[in-house]
């Protein structure tokens, strides 16, 4: 902080002089990464998330599997190997339904005891996508049956939206 020794001492004391440090790892390759298997992971992942190349992603997962296999404490492995693939479901938009089956197909045969963990999770995070997509349907298709003058109560029956939705769809409409 700019003038933080220029302060009197009483208010030094309640004025947080630290510094950030903030950390690019995407131009370092996988072999330059080292440490722990678990820094290793997070590491490679954290790289690759917001790489629009899924494949590179993909590969940053798969070579993750291989350092859990470093974790002698299963357990504590699988509870990783959760709190990544979490982290890849939510946060890796670019990720296909796909993407998803080639992860859960490569931790069945390369760390088989996260596998039922992760089957879970990506079924959770592939329904909910299926439920997003089939919300963004009902609203296409609730703003279509409006542009042709049907009724909120006919749009309610045919979509199964409630009307605040479709009062809503239509107030945007309207602007």
């Amino acid at each position: 902080m700019k003038g933080y020794n220029h302060l009197p001492e009483e208010v030094q004391v309640y004025v947080p002089n630290f510094a950030y440090l903030l950390y690019d790892f995407s131009p370092h390759s996988d072999e330059e990464i080292k440490g722990e298997a678990i820094l290793k992971i997070y590491q490679m992942v954290v790289r690759e998330i917001f790489n629009p190349n899924n494949q590179e992603l993909m590969q940053s997962i798969m070579n993750a599997l291989t350092f859990l296999r470093e974790i002698e404490n299963k357990e504590k492995g699988i509870d990783y190997l959760e709190t990544m693939m979490r982290y890849v479901f939510s946060t890796g938009k670019n990720l296909t339904e796909e993407d998803a089956q080639q992860v859960m197909k490569q931790i069945e045969t390369t760390y088989p005891e996260g596998s039922e963990v992760i089957v879970t999770l990506a079924e959770r995070y592939m329904e909910k996508g299926k439920a997003e997509g089939r919300a963004e349907e009902k609203m296409e298709v609730a703003k279509n049956l409006i542009l042709k003058g049907l009724s909120t109560k006919d749009i309610i029956e045919v979509t199964g939206l409630e009307e605040k939705e479709i009062n809503k769809i239509k107030k945007q409409g309207l602007q």
